[in-house]
């Protein structure tokens, strides 16, 4: 793919990136415009093409440039919040386009929602359909809306990550599912159009996904016998990537995408089918690219310290996440260290007893799998400012897709 050792030092799409730090600065985020053309036509291809609606899950990465270069090839977009749904709009998207998600919406999202006039809402409980159906009543319109059900499917992920068990703050039981479909005339400002369902996230194994289809099946075909009818079947996302290697094509690590497609089609055809992957097209496009501080050690424990942190890349905090290191400079010898920041937290490690190569002070270190879940939850903790993100496109060339914060920046929001 994009990132490879030319003459022993660590290329994106054949810039050297020793000239992205001494250009931009560290710590930043690098993209490769070139994966994630391939990423995103790879699901063109998987999915839509096979009749599929597919919507990004704008979460994992929310930079404009890649939701704009993403629209380019069919894909909606998945929002969680009143400001990607600014985003979105801001991006040109329709709402025809756009779907909202979520768990908890506030009045003042459902209303701007509602006045764009979005696909659908995805419901999650009884109090949000009947703020929805207030709002909707005072709007003088009719939501559709997405019914979001838990199957208490195990995703076989991180718990963490995991959001289709009884034990999840997400969906709805079948039962209350049932019942609000079986009782459209409680919601005259609602039309109760379909189901979605989210398992959870970093799947890297089909039997949940062929499992979710089966038990869709099966709770369709139910509900069908009560005379329920509707369009929609939302399979959520979750498609994992390889961490260990985030230099391997999503094609490789996801081989079962196809069957996926194949099997919902034969089982699950009758209705229009929706996906919303996120990580699985972003994650393995971006890198943090950090400046080695200087190395330590404590009674034999050795670390090299660098000036990215977990306000950059929050997941191995979070999630005791796995992400690759790597030297700009090929063929270093390897012992273990921790990496950590300058973060005034013991949390601060973006890896831990890991056998990695050895850095020197000024050394560059980059970080992998990082174009998912970085910049997006990215934080100005200890008033560090956010990083900039570049975009390395297919002819070579760097362009600043959000700039560094300044401390002027941060501290304009003080009164």
């Amino acid at each position: 793919m994009a990132f490879n050792y030319i003459n022993q030092r660590l290329h994106c799409d054949g810039v050297d990136l020793q000239d992205v730090a001494e250009k931009y600065g560290t710590p930043a985020y690098i993209y490769s415009e070139q994966i994630l053309r391939h990423n995103a036509e790879v699901l063109k291809k998987t999915f839509i093409d096979r009749g599929f609606k597919v919507s990004y899950a704008m979460k994992a990465n929310s930079n404009p440039t890649i939701l704009n270069l993403f629209r380019n090839y069919g894909l909606g977009l998945d929002i969680v919040s009143e400001g990607e749904f600014k985003m979105a709009k801001y991006c040109g998207f329709e709402g025809s386009e756009i779907n909202f998600a979520g768990v908890g919406k506030t009045v003042e999202e459902l209303d701007l929602a509602l006045a764009f006039d979005i696909d659908h809402f995805n419901v999650e409980s009884r109090f949000e359909l009947e703020l929805l159906e207030k709002r909707a009543g005072i709007a003088g319109k009719k939501a559709v809306v997405l019914l979001r059900l838990n199957p208490d499917i195990d995703p076989l992920t991180h718990p963490h990550i995991s959001t289709g068990l009884k034990q999840n703050k997400f969906g709805m039981s079948p039962e209350k599912v049932r019942y609000f479909l079986t009782h459209p005339e409680s919601f005259p400002h609602i039309q109760f159009d379909g189901i979605h369902c989210h398992i959870g996230s970093q799947i890297l194994q089909p039997q949940p996904f062929y499992d979710l289809i089966d038990y869709l099946q099966k709770f369709t075909k139910s509900l069908r016998g009560e005379g329920v009818k509707f369009n929609n079947l939302d399979l959520g996302g979750g498609f994992g990537v390889n961490y260990e290697d985030p230099l391997e094509d999503i094609s490789t690590t996801t081989p079962f995408l196809e069957s996926i497609a194949e099997r919902a089609i034969e089982k699950l055809g009758d209705y229009q089918l929706h996906i919303q992957p996120g990580r699985v097209l972003v994650a393995n496009s971006g890198v943090l690219l950090a400046r080695v501080l200087g190395n330590k050690e404590n009674g034999g424990h050795r670390f090299i310290i660098i000036d990215g942190a977990t306000t950059d890349l929050i997941r191995p905090a979070m999630y005791d996440a796995y992400h690759a290191i790597y030297s700009h400079i090929e063929d270093h010898t390897t012992k273990i260290y921790d990496v950590v920041g300058p973060v005034c937290e013991s949390s601060d490690a973006l890896a831990r007893n890991r056998n990695i190569p050895e850095f020197d002070t000024g050394d560059l270190m980059l970080i992998g799998s990082a174009g998912a879940y970085a910049s997006s939850m990215g934080s100005t903790y200890n008033m560090r400012p956010l990083s900039p993100e570049i975009m390395v496109d297919g002819s070579g060339e760097t362009r600043l897709i959000r700039k560094r914060q300044s401390f002027d920046e941060m501290i304009s929001l003080y009164t």
